[in-house]
């Protein structure tokens, strides 16, 4: 069960703001992975890299023998439903709901 992901070389910057450089790594298929650092780190980068959200500046990741970073966005959605992803900050949610209502706690109370 699950698809081995490795990363070759991979690099990402936002500007001249380097994130990380040269990653490479292999992600075992059936295997629970962890990925530990501080606050700032590039974890969430990385992560969003991986499934194909952002963009390298250099390197490949591998899914099933094909490499993401240069995969069309139709090829890259079918290789995303093998993901599941959950935001830390709720992104997505709070902006399809909008602003909170002033006083309120987002339950409508």
């Amino acid at each position: 069960m699950g698809v081995e992901i490795r990363v070759e070389g991979l690099t990402k910057s936002f500007g001249s703001q380097l994130i990380w450089s040269d990653v490479t790594l292999t992600l075992p298929a059936g295997e629970i992975s962890v990925m530990l650092g501080p606050s700032g780190t590039g974890k969430s980068v990385f992560l969003k890299t991986l499934v194909g959200l952002l963009k390298p500046e250099k390197g490949s990741i591998w899914i099933n023998d094909r490499d993401l970073t240069t995969l069309r966005e139709h090829d890259l959605y079918e290789v995303r439903k093998l993901f599941g992803v959950l935001f830390q900050d709720d992104q997505c949610g709070q902006a399809a709901r909008g602003p909170e209502p002033s006083g309120g706690n987002g339950r409508g109370q």
